[in-house]
């Protein structure tokens, strides 16, 4: 009987993997090269996005090595990932939790793949919009989070 190997003690699954990102952000200022805290809202997605970044809290990409962590409050956040095109009764709660955002703060807006009006797109006036991804992986958003957070 051949035994299985037990996955993780052979070899190190996600220490030598490269997450790169192909999208273009800019980094934030030098003082988030050590930790980066990352608050996440949902204004309008088909839930997608939501798993994506639940993954992406999970040990096998294991963020904290990298000094990102995920934050409970907006106040305690140096990021802001917006997840989905925002909704008509969302856009007032974004605006909330961007004000609630502790300067300096970045804001990463991560959308679906879906048709939306330019009238919608262009009423919204952010600051600080560090990058955009499209509908992307796990690893492509990992790959953004350490380039606005080291410039790599």
């Amino acid at each position: 009987m051949k035994w299985w190997p037990i996955r993780g003690l052979s070899r190190f699954l996600t220490e030598k993997r490269d997450y790169k990102s192909d999208t273009s952000v800019k980094p934030m200022k030098k003082i988030f090269r050590r930790s980066l805290h990352v608050y996440t809202i949902d204004v309008g997605n088909s839930n997608l996005l939501n798993f994506e970044i639940k993954e992406l809290q999970s040990p096998q990409y294991n963020t904290h090595r990298f000094g990102i962590y995920f934050a409970d409050s907006p106040r305690h956040a140096d990021l802001l990932i917006i997840l989905g095109n925002p909704t008509e009764k969302m856009v007032e709660p974004l605006m909330n939790t961007v004000k609630q955002m502790p300067e300096p703060f970045g804001i990463l807006i991560v959308e679906e793949n879906e048709i939306v009006e330019e009238n919608e797109k262009n009423s919204l006036q952010l600051p600080n919009v560090v990058g955009k991804l499209k509908n992307p992986e796990p690893e492509e958003i990992l790959g953004a989070l350490l380039k606005i957070m080291k410039g790599n």
